[in-house]
């Protein structure tokens, strides 16, 4: 059987999105749109924009919000007036299950379609736990009580009419006369009430009107809100079954209401009143993402009796969703096992296997393989091509597994024996492209990239079609040799045959970026991170633009523990291994390890005082620990060794940008310019510098080049604002800070910085607004308080001034010009003392007195 006919198959989030829209007959234009379809169709030749995603998101929040599904919080203040919607928590779902579908789908061939349904109740679960803070949250900011989550015990058809049948009898009707009043006919009531079946929504609005007018205490748009929800829920709900079971769905949907009922009780015992709105606002914004969520997901452990989802609780965040996952495939690997057992009958039927005991040997292989035992699996493909020599199948892994770990170890004699078995298998059956593909790729990781080119261009057609293995591996092979163009063709074909193959589209981006084609560099770097490309893939791919290397496939976490693995008992043999030490390096580098890769890069230097790429390394590890002093003498010496290394120069100017070396930083990034026309980041450094030196005209310069070669730069909108800002033109400051938080709504420094030019500009509330969305993001950053207690001083707010110019000193007590601030506000408030002792203080801390009172005279 071809792999394509075995491989379970995920749905995208915007597949789900659009099985939903059908499901739940929303109807808006922009669902209709071309743009729209696309999403819903996963169509992979033309992938949506961030931003069209949005708009659909938003649209379908749109219909649901106005159709009474959720009420929207009533008299919300500063920045909480917009921040909890339906449309970022479908936004965080749908990001956070395409993280997971890309992250599974690399893992699908350990899942059989039949148990994909405990992977969507492992999302669900993490779904659950996130959807009941926010619940939360929106209770207490609409003023709701918490029984409303009583309708979660009436989900299912039969039950959703039992709670519609409570409230007719409650109304005091019989079945007849509320039949008359919502104008249907008896059978029709007789089935919304017995046999589950859904009113129309026009028909929920006739029943409310008619309970409201019944009901004592009862208001129209409460029952209202309460049946669409109840109708709602049911359906999405019914919809899950389908996909996870009834069970399943029965036991997320009781933890959904028992989690968000103990979070509203929790909030009220641990939020503090002071900032409770601006607090509850984030918590519904971000849910279990938001940092002040840990105290709850904590005493959710705590009254949590089951294991499973007492670990579910316990981290919040991206890797999360990794992380429970990873946890959840591994516990049902057994599973799996006993699923192939059963079924391995029929596999020998279908796979036409002429010898049981080989295969099974074989197989036997391939699972220790996926376990990282590579030694073990090695010895039974051995016994495999043993008992069955003629089965080109057992050669073909024969030689791979020998190929690879002659590699790894550096062992030639295991090469040749690895490249002997794949010519066997290619002689046993000369038209499966497999084996030929696996000798071009063993040529090309041994240093032999021209032999590989000529053996792969020399395959004959007879040999079968090519697929994506052979055009990754011909670009691979091309691009060490430096043939770009070439390159990007071949992977452009592999792409064409596997369009969700994530390293070949991170290359073909990479290659895209290098041949300065922005476009295609765009669209392949926007369907990687579609496709799963994480951040660990975009590190080693950054080390494959600097150097023109190839780099190994990276896979996940478990992956990098594998390289250590092998690593270390490679090491063990030879303590001299210098491509070992920076392999391991390279994984610890991967698990964020710095330490570990530190001590391994330090080795790989003593063995070899010119190894490029180890220095390279060490200097962005240098830089994430701000060493900024050891990043210029590592990068020094690259550029000792690749004088022409435009990365080199960029990381070198970072570095000493940070320490103020501002003419120094200057020259790197020139350089790096000279050396890489189209380096976006090295212009808005430059322009970073220049700005610092009040070079505000040169600075604006460089910043428009890095915006006009990356649309998306947010760095350069930020630095240009800052240049506006500081040249005295605070409406273009806040034009760019608006795109920077467009572009990152969730990094507070843009909200910061808008708040500073709308001080500037006289417009306090909106400069109020703004430093509030930046506090709520990050709580422990002074510069916003002190902003906001300048926009309150400038607004006359003189109490709200002093509280923030004293959270600011709490956080950074050092600050001359906040210690200033806050004299200046005593003053005005008549506290002459307090206010001389600022001011002294202020003078002691390095703060000029002489120039801000001028500077407070002028204005005043």
């Amino acid at each position: 059987m071809n792999e394509h006919d075995t491989m379970p198959r995920l749905p995208t989030s915007g597949q789900i999105l659009g099985s939903l829209v059908g499901a739940l007959g929303i109807s808006h234009p922009i669902l209709q749109a071309r743009t729209a379809r696309r999403y819903f169709a996963a169509d992979t030749e033309h992938l949506v924009k961030d931003s069209s995603r949005e708009e659909i998101i938003e649209a379908i929040a749109e219909v649901l919000t106005d159709s009474g599904f959720i009420a929207l919080p009533q008299n919300l203040e500063g920045s909480a007036k917009n921040a909890p919607t339906l449309t970022s928590t479908l936004r965080w779902h749908a990001e956070n299950w395409d993280l997971f579908w890309s992250f599974l789908r690399r893992r699908t061939v350990s899942v059989q379609p039949s148990h994909l349904p405990r992977v969507w109740e492992a999302y669900l679960r993490l779904a659950v736990i996130d959807l009941a803070l926010r619940v939360a949250a929106y209770l207490h900011l609409a003023g709701a009580d918490p029984a409303i989550l009583e309708i979660l015990n009436f989900v299912n058809p039969r039950d959703r009419g039992a709670y519609l049948n409570q409230k007719r009898q409650l109304s005091g009707l019989t079945s007849e006369c509320f039949a008359e009043q919502v104008k249907v006919h008896d059978n029709t009531v007789d089935a919304w009430m017995y046999q589950g079946a859904r009113p129309s929504n026009d028909n929920l609005t006739e029943i409310a009107a008619v309970l409201a007018d019944k009901i004592d205490e009862s208001t129209e748009p409460g029952i209202a809100l309460e049946l669409r929800a109840l109708y709602w829920v049911s359906d999405v709900a019914d919809l899950l079954s389908k996909h996870v079971g009834v069970g399943s769905v029965e036991e997320i949907i009781g933890r959904l209401r028992r989690y968000a009922a103990a979070s509203f009780h929790l909030i009220e015992d641990q939020f503090l009143a002071e900032e409770r709105t601006d607090k509850l606002a984030v918590l519904a914004d971000l849910g279990a993402n938001a940092r002040i969520a840990e105290p709850l997901l904590r005493a959710l452990i705590q009254q949590e009796p089951d294991a499973e989802w007492q670990e579910d609780l316990r981290s919040t965040g991206m890797d999360w969703v990794r992380r429970v996952l990873s946890v959840n495939l591994r516990v049902r690997l057994e599973e799996v096992d006993e699923t192939i057992e059963k079924t391995d009958g029929q596999l020998l039927q279908d796979w036409d296997v002429s010898n049981p005991e080989a295969y099974a040997h074989y197989r036997m292989s391939l699972e220790l393989q996926a376990q990282g035992r590579t030694s073990e699996a090695l010895a039974e493909v051995e016994i495999a091509a043993r008992l069955d020599p003629t089965d080109p199948a057992n050669h073909f892994t024969l030689g791979s597994a020998k190929t690879t770990i002659g590699i790894r170890r550096g062992d030639a004699a295991q090469v040749k024996e690895g490249l002997d078995a794949l010519w066997l298998a290619a002689a046993l059956d000369p038209k499966w492209i497999l084996p030929w593909t696996e000798i071009g790729s063993t040529l090309l990781h041994t240093d032999r990239a021209a032999e590989a080119v000529a053996h792969l261009l020399s395959i004959k057609p007879e040999c079968g079609p090519l697929d994506s293995g052979y055009y990754s591996a011909l670009g691979a092979a091309y691009w060490i040799l430096d043939k770009l163009p070439q390159a990007l063709k071949a992977f452009e074909d592999a792409i064409e045959l596997n369009p969700e193959e994530t390293s070949c589209l991170v290359a073909a981006a990479e290659l895209s970026h290098l041949l300065g084609d922005n476009r295609k560099h765009r669209l392949y770097s926007r369907r990687a991170r579609h496709f799963g490309a994480d951040e660990g893939t975009e590190k080693f791919m950054e080390l494959l633009r600097e150097f023109g290397k190839h780099v190994k496939d990276v896979g996940g976490p478990e992956n990098h523990d594998r390289t250590i693995a092998v690593m270390d008992a490679t090491i063990k043999l030879n303590p001299n291994d210098e491509d070992a030490y920076f392999n391991r390096g390279m994984a610890y580098f991967s698990k964020e390890d710095d330490d570990l890769t530190l001590a391994d890069l330090d080795a790989v230097l003593r063995l070899n005082p010119d190894n490029a790429a180890a220095y390279m390394l060490r200097g962005i590890v240098l830089g994430y620990l701000k060493r900024w002093d050891q990043v210029v003498a590592d990068m020094s010496q690259l550029i000792r060794i690749e004088p022409e290394n435009a990365m080199a120069h960029y990381h070198r100017g970072m570095a000493y940008g940070e320490q103020d070396l501002l003419d120094n930083a200057i020259a790197d990034m020139s350089e790096a310019i000279r050396l890489s026309p189209n380096h976006s980041d090295a212009y808005r450094c430059r322009g970073d510098s220049y700005r610092y030196q009040r070079e505000y005209d040169r600075a604006i310069a460089d910043f428009h080049t890095a915006i006009r070669l990356d649309p998306e730069n947010a760095g350069a909108f930020l630095g240009r604002g800052a240049a506006y800002r500081m040249k005295g033109d605070p409406d273009r400051a806040i034009a760019d800070y608006d795109v920077v938080i467009r572009l990152e709504p969730l990094k507070p420094l843009g909200y910061r910085f808008r708040g500073d030019a709308f001080v500037a500009n006289g417009k306090y509330e909106e400069a109020i607004s703004s430093c509030t969305s930046a506090l709520n993001l990050d709580p422990s950053d002074p510069l916003a308080f002190f902003t906001r207690g300048n926009a309150h001083l400038f607004n006359g707010n003189l109490e709200m001034a002093l509280a923030n110019f004293n959270s600011s000193l709490e956080i950074d007590p050092s600050s001359g010009r906040t210690t200033y601030g806050r004299g200046l506000v005593r003053q005005m408030m008549g506290d002459s003392v307090g206010a001389s002792e600022d001011y002294r203080h202020a003078e002691e801390l390095g703060y000029d007195l002489k120039t801000s009172r001028a500077r407070n005279e002028h204005a005043a």
